[in-house]
């Protein structure tokens, strides 16, 4: 259910020719799946299709092939609550102290006053995950036992960061408690409360937590060439719990394209209005529903992710375009299928400039797209190297003063300046314009390696003699990855020492009497876990 970053870069200067079909943008992705397969479902001018590509189970059809849909499930919650609102059982402005009663203590009073409008935006303040989350994890199953008793224990002990108004920052958490609440507006569960305010008048019969029906079949999940467990949550379940068709997603879809049409047109006119800033690029979320300017036209959008699955909606209803993707591996996210159905006419690299050593230091910092994305840029060799978060550093070269493009992959970065020097930098890639603003932070000391170099630390530990740990190098950058995880890029602080960018961690390697690899640990949230490298 994390919400993950992709790039699909594409020089500006290109030209968006057309659309290719979602289906041979699948085709080609499927034959790289080492396991599993791929459901799309598109509309185009009037015209849907259905098809599955890659390794499906025998006699699946997109009628029956049910994946987890991930974090998708959050439009459902968002509309739930926009139907509760409809039928006036609550307002946005609710607050979760309202809902959960006098019995319910808060050490941070303003927990309580969070409302329910801001969980469904993001903006209430609460983190990613709550910090007792590992309390109701089991192996490969993260928020199994995460039941209502352990969220009320975290919303008694918690206490928030920072001072409100809160900006939009990502939270499982938020959602995931919105739905619980809602649950109790309806006097149900949330899952039964989504069924019938939501799923079955869009007719969506195959769309629930708990299938029913004996001719669904579930796609197993995947990571990789690994079968992995399917997910199960708890009191969390309005954040990502939901399983699907990709026939039934289109209706889904469908009824975001045009909601004149839908049985639900009063909620969704309160859903899909944008209630707040989300994310760089003036982006927007409704209730659950980011929505941003693509091609001159308002795009809506959500992703999902869980242990096997991946997934992505995506609504352009002034093209009267739905597209869905559902993937039963983690290796191939459902925004990259729909992605690839841009084709653009290619034009000619800019040519390159040379700069001094003093006018390239005025680029190096921090620069902040949100409050979870951010691209750090370094001065390396007598030239710009630029990360975003959660992807490798790639290098960059000037074709103007302040404008400079990528040679690995096509994209453009366009630097502003004020009096006082650079403050801020706009990426251009695939039909976005993504800013981001220079913070305060220190420009962090990171040491780029070749692939040689960081080869001794290649192999598998053993996290505390139980989870493995996998550590390998793609490109000129190390990556890690806990076991029923996805793989992410570590940076040297210093030798042997290796942080993350997505979380505040650090690896660090140790050495044995002959100066090689043996070992690692894992620095995290006040704990030292140790790992062993494990024998070949």
């Amino acid at each position: 259910m994390s919400r993950l970053i992709l790039l699909c870069f594409i020089l500006t200067s290109q030209i968006h020719a057309a659309d290719k079909p979602l289906v041979e943008a699948a085709k080609t992705l499927a034959a790289k799946l080492p396991a599993g397969c791929i459901a799309t479902g598109e509309r185009i001018n009037g015209q849907t299709s259905f098809a599955i590509t890659g390794k499906a189970p025998e006699k699946a059809t997109p009628e029956t092939l049910v994946f987890e849909i991930g974090s998708i499930t959050k439009v459902f919650t968002g509309l739930l609550l926009a139907q509760a609102v409809v039928e006036g059982k609550v307002k946005l402005e609710t607050t979760v102290a309202t809902l959960l009663g006098p019995q319910q203590t808060f050490a941070d009073s303003r927990i309580g006053a969070i409302t329910l409008l801001q969980l469904s935006t993001h903006t209430s303040g609460l983190p990613r995950l709550p910090d007792n989350l590992a309390a109701g994890s089991v192996e490969g199953d993260p928020y199994a036992k995460y039941d209502e008793a352990l969220l009320l224990a975290y919303l008694k002990a918690a206490k928030l960061k920072g001072e409100p108004p809160f900006t939009a920052s990502y939270s499982n958490l938020g959602v995931g408690l919105l739905g619980h609440l809602l649950g109790k507006v309806f006097q149900t569960s949330w899952e039964d409360a989504a069924v019938k305010k939501i799923c079955l008048p869009l007719g969506m019969k195959n769309t629930s937590v708990h299938q029913q029906h004996a001719s669904l079949i579930i796609a197993p999940p995947f990571a990789g060439k690994k079968a992995v467990k399917p997910w199960h949550l708890a009191s969390l379940v309005g954040a990502g719990a939901l399983r699907s068709t990709v026939t039934d997603m289109m209706k889904f879809g469908s009824a975001i394209a045009e909601p004149e049409k839908s049985p639900l047109k009063d909620a969704l006119a309160i859903a899909l209005k944008p209630h707040s800033d989300f994310g760089s690029a003036s982006g927007k979320i409704g209730l659950g529903i980011t929505m941003r300017a693509l091609d001159g036209h308002t795009a809506y959008a959500h992703d999902g992710g869980t242990g096997g699955y991946r997934s992505c909606l995506q609504v352009i209803p002034s093209r009267g375009i739905v597209r869905v993707a559902l993937v039963n591996n983690s290796d191939l996210d459902g925004s990259e299928v729909i992605a690839a159905t841009r084709e653009v006419k290619a034009m000619s690299k800019p040519k390159e400039i040379a700069l001094t050593a003093d006018e390239l230091q005025e680029f190096p910092g921090v620069y902040a797209l949100d409050n979870d994305s951010r691209f750090t840029i370094l001065l390396h060799d007598d030239q710009l190297w630029v990360r975003l978060t959660g992807q490798a550093f790639l290098p960059v070269s000037a074709s103007a003063p302040d404008r400079f493009f990528y040679k690995a992959v096509e994209a453009v970065l366009q630097f502003h300046r004020e009096a006082n020097g650079v403050k801020a930098v706009t990426l251009f890639q695939n039909g976005h314009e993504l800013k981001a603003t220079r913070t305060s932070d220190p420009v962090p000391v990171i040491k780029l390696r070749t692939a040689k170099e960081l080869q001794p630390y290649v192999g598998k530990y053993a996290l505390m003699g139980m989870k493995e740990m996998v550590v390998k190098v793609r490109g000129s950058t190390l990556y890690a990855q806990l076991a029923d995880q996805p793989e992410v890029p570590v940076f040297e602080s210093a030798p042997d020492r290796f942080e993350y960018d997505v979380v505040e961690a650090v690896l660090a390697f140790s050495r044995d009497a002959e100066k090689k690899i043996n070992g690692l640990t894992l620095l995290q949230n006040g704990m030292t876990l140790p790992a062993p490298r494990k024998a070949k």
